[in-house]
């Protein structure tokens, strides 16, 4: 089902209103609840909200009460919701979504909050390597290795899949990402490209232009396959999915950057370090966005072919990149032609 612009929006902006009223406590319950419901409702809406232009037309819709109305005609006006803006204010709205991850609920969030000051993901990341959270009191090791998990501190726990089943669930991602609005392609990236016995997560590039990221970014995170975000921004998206659970970092990047972002992406570490240290000896850098020489004009990167041959190599394909010596065996293109 093709969900409207709209309707996905206004998912996305009530289900963080339902979690800013959960931080806030108990009395405000059943707030929380009245908008993760409407979330709920708007996702599976096959019209677009748009078409109920007043109070009396969306107060036929099953959750939608006098208050919420408001909002959504608000939105659909301005494109904002005030009450919003004023509640991410009260809150550490940066570290929210931590609340979906298991044994992170907001008691644990007002106690970081409260206890260590800590508003942001980046300054809870710095708490934990410098062991402060030790310093509170029920921050044993299990709720440490869950934030740490969170963040992405460390890699998420759980067992490696078959590369045959991982396939199985790039795949199915990949159709269902395929039909969401202002993609233009998707590429596997990772171990699964390489195609390793065994997969930890996975990892997917998507090109869109530039003013469609943030809309994007909304319809990937309320997809019904995921089970939590770990982190969503313009041009990132790491997130959970529910069964099985493994972990899928989405990156979206512009057509011209996708051969860079695919082989940064792709691996081997080992590998790519190779590369970047052959551009660097040529004078010029290579990193995800594409190839740069000196003055940092854009040399190469809409394709892994003319990265490789910009660099003085023959195509080498991702299961052959192993890190060790890949790149000595590939056969030398000099300016006569290959030897």
């Amino acid at each position: 089902m093709k969900h409207p612009a709209h309707n996905l929006q206004l998912a996305a902006i009530f289900h963080s209103m339902a979690d800013c009223y959960n931080y806030l406590g108990k009395e405000e319950r059943f707030r929380a609840i009245a908008y993760e419901n409407a979330a709920k409702m708007l996702y599976n809406m096959p019209e677009d909200v748009a078409v109920y232009n007043s109070i009396a037309k969306l107060d036929e819709l099953q959750g939608v009460g006098e208050s919420i109305a408001k909002k959504i005609l608000e939105f659909l006006a301005t494109g904002k919701i005030k009450t919003f803006e004023q509640l991410k204010k009260q809150v550490p709205y940066d570290l929210l979504e931590l609340m979906q991850h298991n044994g992170l609920g907001p008691a644990t969030i007002r106690t970081l909050h409260h206890q260590l000051h800590i508003n942001t993901k980046e300054e809870l990341a710095q708490a934990i390597l410098q062991h402060k959270l030790k310093l509170v009191k029920g921050f044993g090791e299990r709720r440490m290795n869950n934030l740490a998990q969170a963040l992405k501190l460390q890699k998420t726990t759980g067992n490696r899949l078959t590369y045959k089943t991982a396939a199985t669930i790039a795949t199915e991602l990949t159709a269902q990402l395929a039909k969401l609005k202002g993609i233009q392609r998707i590429e596997i990236a990772g171990s699964l490209r390489r195609e390793k016995e065994t997969i930890g997560d996975l990892d997917l590039l998507i090109t869109c232009n530039r003013a469609n990221r943030k809309s994007l970014q909304k319809q990937i995170t309320a997809l019904p396959v995921v089970e939590k975000v770990i982190a969503a921004g313009a041009t990132k998206v790491s997130m959970l999915l529910k069964q099985p659970q493994i972990q899928v970092d989405i990156r979206i990047v512009e057509e011209h950057e996708l051969g860079a972002a695919l082989l940064y992406f792709t691996g081997s570490k080992e590998h790519v370090v190779q590369l970047r240290n052959i551009a660097k000896s040529k004078g010029w850098k290579l990193n995800e966005y594409g190839l740069f020489n000196k003055q940092g004009k854009w040399l190469a990167g809409q394709t892994e072919e003319e990265l490789y041959t910009a660099l003085g190599f023959t195509y080498i394909q991702p299961q052959e990149r192993l890190g060790k010596d890949e790149l000595t065996r590939a056969k030398l293109i000099t300016q006569h032609g290959e030897q």
